[in-house]
């Protein structure tokens, strides 16, 4: 009997249909699009791999998804209930969606999932439409990868290019070539092989308990968290407004090893002695950010090795929960 794969199809470039097979660029503007039972009749080859089965975004209780670069934490979560729920009856679990997106998306449901069915994020760079497109490739790997009893244990996963990373090290590198998604530093997990096989050289780490969050007792409207970024010169007044705006918790993305301006800091650490929670990351791409000397002197949170979105999403969820500032470290050094 084949493996049962439910796909929940968000949207985004892999549904997509451009002006022409050129357009690479302003498809999104056509407002034409490919529905998931069409992808479906078009790739017959599914079947050999696994009993896919489509689940709307309407079954989530909501008609329609907004595009991935207009989602906000709240649609996140719905979405975790969602793939919770399909993965209750399914091998393994798919979901598709722009990639504007993808990285912030397959993050937030490693946070919010259990281990006990594959889940795997997929999209595309290109429409449908397009000349080489690379969606319907990308979801015979993703689903792949979902049915494949390998991927059990592995928390979510994203396969594009046949390449299959861990979602917490997951980034969007480029804007429209292929090949966009990587997980410096550490590098990918595995692949799917020219000739379909599930090929997982390397295993994440298992989450520690704190890591895990649950979606029934997390609020449906959670707190404001916002992400600054750093550049030479910067004043405090992104920080100000932040705070005036009601941010209960500031990732900061700093310069170099995660250092802030000092005006920067100075408003940083005005905001928390306020009671916002001050989580320092690093605007550079890779490494980590250690509780340094303005980091302690500030009573931030050392970020690690999280992007600053990354961080955004766990400070936001550890906020939700309730966690103060000690826990909320000891969060960061063990995610």
């Amino acid at each position: 009997m084949s493996p049962v794969v439910t796909w929940v199809a968000t949207g985004g470039t892999i549904e997509a249909v451009g002006q022409d097979r050129l357009d690479l660029v302003g498809y999104g503007e056509s407002g034409r699009r490919i529905t998931p039972a069409e992808i479906l009749a078009e790739l017959p080859e599914l079947s050999r791999v696994a009993d896919v089965r489509p689940m709307p975004w309407s079954d989530s209780g909501r008609a329609q998804l907004p595009p991935s670069h207009a989602w906000t934490v709240a649609d996140l979560l719905d979405l975790g209930r969602l793939v919770r729920q399909a993965a209750a009856t399914s091998d393994g679990v798919v979901v598709t969606c722009g990639t504007n997106g993808l990285e912030e998306a397959a993050y937030l449901l490693d946070r919010v999932l259990d281990d006990a069915v594959p889940v795997v994020v997929t999209g595309a760079m290109r429409p449908a439409s397009a000349l080489g497109g690379d969606g319907p490739a990308n979801l015979l790997g993703a689903v792949r990868v979902a049915a494949h009893p390998a991927a059990r244990g592995c928390g979510v996963l994203v396969v594009l290019d046949d390449v299959i990373l861990p979602a917490r090290d997951a980034t969007k590198t480029t804007t429209y070539r292929r090949g966009a998604f990587r997980s410096p530093p550490f590098g990918p997990l595995g692949c799917v092989d020219a000739d379909g096989a599930v090929v997982i050289r390397r295993r994440p780490a298992p989450a520690f308990p704190s890591a895990r969050f649950d979606l029934d007792v997390l609020p449906a409207a959670p707190p404001r968290v916002d992400v600054i970024a750093s550049y030479l010169g910067a004043d405090g007044a992104l920080v100000d407004a932040a705070v005036s705006a009601g941010a209960r918790g500031l990732v900061h993305a700093g310069l170099g090893a995660g250092h802030p301006t000092p005006a920067e800091w100075a408003a940083l650490r005005t905001a928390a002695g306020a009671g916002v929670l001050v989580c320092q990351s690093s605007r550079v791409g890779s490494g980590r950010v250690v509780p340094h000397g303005s980091i302690r002197a500030g009573g931030f949170v050392a970020c690690g090795d999280l992007s600053p979105w990354k961080a955004r999403l766990l400070l936001c969820l550890a906020l939700a929960r309730g966690d103060r500032a000690d826990a909320v470290q000891t969060l960061f050094d063990e995610s």
